[in-house]
């Protein structure tokens, strides 16, 4: 098959045009605009910038690097990791394949804590975001909550050092601090109670990540992802804990799978220390948060059996 790079005098038009066709072949998700994407990537321009250039022919070498960018794309390594940059919450962020891409369905947990935070009592709450990952949740919630202070949590390094690549481009450091540590074990001991807790942790079942999009579980980290057998490996941990690190009135919002929300709902009420959780939809009309509001002392035996 003749592809943009081996033929002469291609415009801009005609390799997204062909490669719109290529993608759609190949049964891609949104195939033109992942044309548009990586081809603005690749000539270091806006998708806007396209098509005011459409009868331009680019140099080869950019051609070249689009052409290497289409083949990767058809292998399904994601757009956003192609082009290392994701859109969430109206930020561009840095993306790269050691932090899940930031998904409009955690939208749903950012509206969620930004109205609590608005709603609450302290002038300058502080906040804790579990499996920050990018720091897609925790910059959201700086950005649109002046006065609040956030600690971001991650087990893994690497996404620790993209979330501070990524507080630094919307200018965020000074209100965001990161810290590398298995949930809550990365704050120090003797660390000031939370008015929020937010936590975006790894909840599908360890046998079904291989049956997940190849976008997914070839390329995603796999850390961000497996919640054990069940998928609430983490989120049992996350409840069990977060009553030591909330301040009285305090909220714990998690996301997680459609299908968790009942029994997620249900581990939360078998603490005795939260008021009947909340489960809110997202803009799919699906099941996506769980909501509990800390009351701050226990009135039922302490339980976290499946």
């Amino acid at each position: 098959m003749t592809t943009p790079v081996e033929t002469a005098n291609w415009t801009v038009g005609k390799l997204l045009a062909w490669t719109t066709d290529y993608f759609s072949r190949h049964e891609m998700d949104e195939p033109r605009l992942s044309a548009e994407l990586l081809l603005a990537h690749a000539l270091g321009c806006s998708r806007m910038a396209l098509y005011t250039g459409y009868e331009q022919t680019p140099p080869a070498a950019q051609v070249e690097m689009f052409r290497s960018l289409v083949k990767r794309r058809k292998d399904h390594e994601p757009v956003a990791y192609l082009t290392g940059k994701a859109w969430f919450y109206s930020m561009e962020l840095c993306v790269s394949s050691d932090v899940l891409i930031p998904r409009p369905d955690t939208e749903t947990l950012v509206e969620q804590a930004i109205t609590a935070l608005r709603n609450g009592s302290s002038p300058q709450p502080r906040v804790l975001d579990l499996c920050t990952g990018s720091g897609c949740a925790a910059l959201a919630i700086a950005k649109n909550c002046p006065t609040a202070q956030i600690v971001a949590t991650d087990i893994s390094n690497a996404a620790i050092a993209v979330a501070q690549t990524n507080a630094m481009h919307v200018g965020l450091s000074d209100r965001v601090v990161f810290r590398q540590g298995d949930l809550f074990d990365a704050l120090p001991p003797d660390d000031a109670p939370f008015d929020l807790i937010t936590a975006n942790p790894p909840y599908i079942s360890t046998g079904l990540i291989d049956a997940l999009a190849p976008e997914i579980s070839r390329h995603e980290p796999r850390l961000a992802l497996d919640g054990g057998d069940d998928g609430l490996q983490i989120i049992r941990r996350i409840i069990e804990r977060a009553p030591e690190h909330l301040a009285a009135g305090g909220w714990l919002l998690m996301e997680t799978a459609f299908d968790q929300t009942q029994q997620v709902s249900e581990l939360v009420m078998r603490t005795g220390r939260f008021e009947s959780p909340r489960v809110i939809l997202d803009a799919a009309r699906n099941p996506r948060c769980v909501v509990a509001q800390f009351i701050g002392s226990s009135t039922a035996p302490h339980s976290q059996g499946a």
